[in-house]
């Protein structure tokens, strides 16, 4: 390993797009390059972080535009806390353990009221007001139901119908899938979305038997991502994190320490091609430069980097534009006083309901420490639009953000019986944001690949169009993906 590291350490990188893959990605170069100035990183907008974007009001209270918390769940969890101790940034989380009301109680709206999801032995055993009967008689069914026969991809709804039951997936996973990918459950893969359920089922013919086997003999962990703060995670049991001043703290942090050490990264400097030449070296080049460089790991989004290459490359090029992303709203509100009912980490609304929105995070509840300093205040997110958006609200580009505020505020006065208006209210449109791993997304991933290699083309493919959408998928799988352009030299 160590020779092939020499052997490959003199080489120039270009890295596209400065979002949390992208940083990484350097990241996790600095220690493998001759010299940090043998990175580039090419970010088309005038900041870094991409979806991670925080804003405080004059007031000090701090609002999340896209994600605000972060699971520290397996060997993609010790990744992000293995980076935020390397970076010094321990002082900085706020940690919400699991006996917090934000990590029991979640919630699903529907029918004009909101259901408390369960969360234990009892509440399981127990008649929920969301089903017609408790989960114990679909749980106790489940191992006795056939596995699917053909290993063909199936969507997310039709698997937790088949396995459990209607109702498990039309008021539970539905609305889960909205929370997560802003998509449909009927459209969206399994495979793809939740790679350890259809193993479950295909390894063992049942995701009980599967749990079951699997907490007899546990997977070994990643040693290389364990950290004290990774341990003291477990230890403390760790349901959810974020930072003091918002998540971009960590993409801030990222780049101060990547220009410290002499990466060049560069903003508004959008990709627009990249040309392989005879040499075997890419040029990649932007509105005032061409460089010239041996590798490109690229983390735009698929469909954004089919746009910028070489028009030899068109079979690539199709089944990269053919990986999608939905546009959200998300509409982050402030009140005075303590306006929610209840404690809990939110509730999200299942697509069947006439309800407009996708959710509303109760942020106050979870991290009580961004709100501003004084007197009580609550801030409170609401999700919009997904795969629903131009049907909902019309085309983003067009969408009036007045109608959007209207609808969220209004929303929120329905649902939770909020009376108050509130004191600060943040709209904004984040387009193409979560990406959507469709029926067959794992089929064209695999086409991709198998494109990249049969060409030897020196190009590495990051980010969440392809193999996870969360912050903690971002960062372990690209520290994985660039380790092995080195193994595999």
């Amino acid at each position: 390993m160590a020779s092939m590291v020499r052997e490959f350490s003199g080489c120039k990188f270009a890295i596209l797009g400065g979002g949390i893959s992208g940083l990484s990605a350097a990241y996790r170069l600095l220690d493998k390059v001759n010299s940090p100035s043998d990175i580039t990183v090419l970010e088309s907008s005038d900041r870094v972080g991409g979806w991670l974007h925080s804003a405080t009001n004059e007031k000090g209270a701090v609002f999340e535009l896209g994600p605000r918390s972060i699971r520290p769940a397996g060997d993609a969890g010790m990744a992000t806390l293995k980076i935020l101790q390397d970076l010094g940034l321990e002082k900085e989380i706020l940690a919400v353990p699991g006996h917090h009301p934000a990590a029991r109680k979640r919630f699903i709206y529907s029918q004009g009221k909101l259901h408390q999801l369960p969360t234990g032995i009892k509440s399981i055993i127990k008649k929920n007001s969301l089903m017609s009967k408790s989960m114990l008689p679909f749980i106790l069914r489940e191992p006795f139901v056939g596995r699917k026969q053909d290993h063909s991809d199936e969507s997310v709804y039709e698997f937790f119908r088949r396995r459990l039951s209607k109702e498990v997936a039309e008021y539970m996973v539905d609305p889960f899938c909205r929370g997560i990918f802003a998509g449909d459950a009927r459209v969206l893969s399994l495979r793809s979305c939740f790679p350890p359920l259809y193993e479950l089922e295909n390894k063992h013919g049942s995701i009980i038997k599967g749990v079951l086997k699997s907490s007899l003999k546990p997977a070994s962990p990643d040693s290389s991502v364990q950290s004290s703060l990774g341990e003291k995670a477990k230890k403390e049991r760790w349901s959810t994190w974020s930072l003091k001043g918002g998540l971009q703290t960590l993409s801030d942090k990222l780049l101060e320490e990547l220009q410290r050490k002499g990466v060049y990264v560069k903003l508004e400097s959008p990709c627009t091609s990249v040309k392989l030449d005879s040499c075997g070296q890419l040029t990649v080049s932007s509105p005032t430069e061409q460089i010239r460089v041996d590798h490109v790991i690229s983390a735009l989004p698929a469909h954004t980097l089919a746009t910028v290459l070489a028009k030899d490359w068109e079979q690539l090029a199709t089944d990269l534009s053919n990986i999608r992303a939905v546009t959200v709203a998300v509409v982050n509100l402030e009140y005075e006083g303590n306006v929610v009912p209840m404690d809990g980490f939110g509730f999200l609304v299942p697509s069947s309901d006439a309800v407009q929105i996708l959710g509303i995070i109760f942020d106050s509840c979870a991290f009580p420490e961004n709100d501003r300093l004084g007197a009580k205040t609550t801030r409170l997110t609401v999700m919009m639009g997904g795969h629903w958006f131009d049907s909902l609200f019309g085309h983003p580009d067009s969408v009036d953000p007045q109608h959007l505020q209207r609808v969220a505020i209004e929303t929120a006065e329905k649902t939770l019986g909020i009376r108050a208006k509130p004191t600060t209210c943040l709209t904004n449109v984040l387009r193409d944001c979560i990406t959507q791993y469709t029926i067959g997304h794992s089929e064209r991933l695999e086409r991709i690949s198998q494109f990249i290699k049969r060409n030897k083309l020196p190009l590495t493919l990051i980010g969440a169009s392809y193999n996870g959408v969360s912050v903690n998928d971002c960062i372990y799988k690209t520290q994985l993906a660039v380790d092995d352009i080195f193994d595999s030299k």
